[in-house]
C-alpha cells in the first residue's frame, strides 16, 4: 500500500468515526431531550398540587366575576377552576386584581390563572390562554332617556364614553373614537354615566346586563355591526406545559357540558344577546 493510500484511508477512518459519533451523540441528546420533555409534562399542575393552592387573579366584572356578600371573590367564571381544585385536592385562592394590571400579576407569578380574560394578540405575546369559557359582545350602556339609540349616534356625538382601563373593550373602542374616559373599574365606569359625566359606557355584555338589571334607568345599546366580540378564557403563564393545559381545558369543557356553567349563568340572570328584552334601548 502506498503512502498516499494510507493517508486517504486514515482520513476516511476519521470521517467515519466523526459521523458515527455524531449520530450516536445525536441519539443520546434526543433521548435526553425526550426524557426532559416528558418530565416537564404536567409540571404546572404538579406545582399547584405541591403548593396546595390554586391561585386565580380576579378583576371584578359582574356577574361573571364578583365580590360576594362575605367579601370573597367568586362568580360563574370561576366554576371550572373550582372543580379543578377539587379534583386536585387543593384550595382555590382568589387573588384581587384590576384589569390594568391583571396580566402583569400573572407574569409576576402572583397567581396561576387570570380569570375572565379575553383573547387578544397583544396579551398573547406575553401570556398563554386556555380554551374559551364563554363568548360575548361589546355593548354600550346608556341612560334610559338618552337621545342616543345606536352606536353610530353615540360615536358621532363626540361625547365622553367611559370604559374600564386595561380591558379589552377599552382597547377595541380606541379604534372608533378618541373621546374615551378610562377609569379603574366597571363600577366607576357606570357611575360616570349615571352622574352625566359620560354619555355611555362601553363594556362586555354580561357586565352591561348586570348594571341594567340593577338600575332600571339604564339600557343597553347593541352595536350593529359589532365593534367588539370576544372569547373569554383563562390567562395562563406562557411557559405552561401542554399536558397541564390539556387538563385545564378538560375541566372547562366538563363544566360547560355538565350544565354547571349554564345553570350558574341562569342564577345571575345572564341571557344571550337575542334575549335582552326590555334591557335593550328602544
Amino acid at each position: 500500500m502506498t503512502k498516499t493510500s494510507k493517508v486517504v484511508l486514515a482520513v476516511l477512518a476519521v470521517i467515519l468515526v466523526a459521523i458515527a459519533g455524531g449520530y450516536i451523540g445525536s441519539g443520546f441528546r434526543g433521548t435526553s431531550a425526550t426524557a426532559a420533555t416528558g418530565a416537564a409534562q404536567g409540571s404546572f399542575i404538579d406545582e399547584i398540587k405541591k403548593r396546595g393552592e390554586l391561585r386565580v387573579g380576579v378583576a371584578i366584572a359582574p356577574p361573571m366575576t364578583v365580590q360576594q356578600a362575605d367579601g370573597t371573590l367568586g362568580g360563574p367564571n370561576l366554576i371550572p377552576l373550582q372543580e379543578l381544585a377539587k379534583q386536585l385536592n387543593v384550595k382555590l385562592v382568589p387573588v384581587a386584581a384590576e384589569w390594568k394590571n391583571i396580566v402583569a400579576g400573572l407574569q409576576a407569578n402572583r397567581y396561576d390563572f387570570a380569570a375572565n380574560l379575553d383573547y387578544t394578540v397583544e396579551r398573547s405575546l406575553a401570556i398563554g390562554f386556555t380554551d374559551p369559557v364563554y363568548q360575548y359582545q361589546g355593548v354600550f350602556v346608556v341612560k334610559a332617556d338618552s337621545p342616543f339609540a345606536t352606536a353610530e349616534d353615540l360615536i358621532a356625538n363626540g361625547g365622553q364614553i367611559t370604559a374600564a382601563q386595561g380591558s379589552a373593550p377599552e382597547k377595541a373602542l380606541q379604534g372608533h373614537t378618541s373621546t374615551i374616559m378610562s377609569v379603574d373599574n366597571y363600577a366607576n365606569a357606570i357611575s360616570a354615566v349615571q352622574s352625566g359625566r359620560a354619555i355611555a359606557e362601553f363594556t362586555d355584555l354580561p357586565t352591561a346586563e348586570s348594571q341594567a338589571q340593577a338600575d332600571k334607568t339604564l339600557k343597553i345599546v347593541v352595536p350593529t355591526p359589532d365593534i367588539y366580540s370576544a372569547s373569554a378564557a383563562y390567562g395562563v403563564p406562557a411557559t405552561i406545559d401542554p399536558r397541564s393545559l390539556q387538563i385545564v381545558n378538560i375541566a372547562i369543557e366538563r363544566a360547560q357540558k355538565s350544565g354547571e356553567l349554564p345553570q350558574a349563568y341562569a342564577k345571575v340572570n345572564y341571557v344571550e344577546l337575542d334575549n335582552l328584552g326590555d334591557l335593550r334601548k328602544k
